[in-house]
């Protein structure tokens, strides 16, 4: 037997022949996407599959995001709701230190605290939200 990196074609092979009815069909394993203004990036986010039905969603900002934090969060609350009803998504969750400014974020995004996330970084906790996705359509 040998051991080596996932390919996509893995993917695609095991959307036919997996034991799990639940793979992802329709949604890449990582999706990721950078935001930037005149040239200047502001952010990079992304949202990995758990189950074909949840995903991880996860940003970073730049130290120049904060001078335009109401685009970014606009554009960050129509990326999700787009990219959940494109793909399925009925659930984001993310996992946050317990620093105010960045639970302000999520919770801004429509996040809710759901559980303690006891030594998620080591010794350190972190907290579990989640936001639940109403399509649209």
């Amino acid at each position: 037997m040998m051991v080596r990196e996932m390919t996509h074609a893995d993917l695609e092979y095991m959307k036919e022949h997996s034991i799990n009815p639940k793979l992802p069909q329709g949604m890449a394993v990582n999706y990721m996407f950078a935001l930037e203004h005149e040239g200047e990036l502001m952010l990079i986010c992304g949202f990995r599959s758990i189950v074909p039905e949840t995903a991880w969603a996860w940003l970073d900002l730049t130290e120049s995001a904060p001078k335009y934090m109401i685009t970014i969060y606009r554009f960050m609350k129509n990326l999700m709701q787009d990219f959940a009803e494109d793909n399925g998504i009925h659930r984001y969750q993310a996992f946050v230190r317990d620093i105010p400014e960045h639970i302000r974020l999520v919770e801004h995004l429509g996040f809710e605290l759901e559980s303690l996330m006891k030594e998620f970084y080591g010794n350190e906790d972190a907290f579990m939200y989640r936001k639940l996705i109403q399509w649209d359509s």
